[in-house]
């Protein structure tokens, strides 16, 4: 049962911190065009959200979650997570991220979504010096994350070394600017009409 809790408990902070973006962002194809505004602002929101991310600001890093994602977690629990998360030590550590595509940016009756691949790799220490749990844990993450991970383990450090392929959706319904969801989360909440059918109309 132990174990059950040690795990649930890193993944879960580890799937809150795969949503995090940075400042790398791919070079849009544009040739002699220059960005759009919106293209630009859309940029300019991920730098922050990973800005914020990358130095455990929660507050600022809540003000970037789509809206409607409150009806479901509300605000003040969603922070509290993330602050207890950050404090307790057990957030992975993240290394690096490289941003992969970003989609066009599409219209839609309320807005314009683009959808954001990026790989990011970071270190996740074990709660427990111990082989069998070590063993356990690598085997869990590996079907946690599924088959856009690469995960190792480091032994004699007792880490794990995680690369993670991972997409959140960015939605910009006019009054507040960007704001984002996970894909993954995105699909779970595809049957509460959290989002907008022409975004889950694209879901995998």
């Amino acid at each position: 049962m132990r174990k059950t809790i040690l795990l649930a408990t890193l993944t879960t902070s580890l799937l809150l911190t795969t949503t995090a973006c940075t400042n790398n962002l791919p070079t849009p194809k544009h040739g002699c065009k220059a960005p759009s505004k919106e293209q630009t602002e859309l940029q300019d929101a991920l730098s922050n959200y990973t800005h914020a991310t990358l130095n455990n600001d929660v507050d600022t890093l809540v003000s970037f979650v789509y809206p409607k994602v409150f009806t479901l977690v509300p605000k003040e629990k969603m922070t509290s997570m993330l602050t207890e998360m950050y404090a307790s030590g057990k957030a992975p550590n993240i290394k690096e991220i490289q941003h992969i595509n970003l989609t066009p940016i599409t219209k839609y009756d309320q807005g314009t979504f683009s959808i954001i691949t990026s790989v990011m790799s970071m270190e996740l220490n074990s709660p427990r010096q111990d082989p069998n749990f070590e063993a356990f844990m690598l085997d869990m993450l590996k079907k946690k994350l599924g088959e856009n991970s690469k995960i190792t383990l480091d032994a004699e450090k007792h880490q794990f070394l995680i690369s993670n392929e991972s997409k959140i959706i960015g939605i910009n319904e006019g009054t507040e600017g960007w704001k984002f969801v996970g894909y993954d989360q995105a699909k779970q909440y595809a049957s509460k009409n959290i989002l907008p059918k022409e975004i889950t109309d694209t879901l995998k």
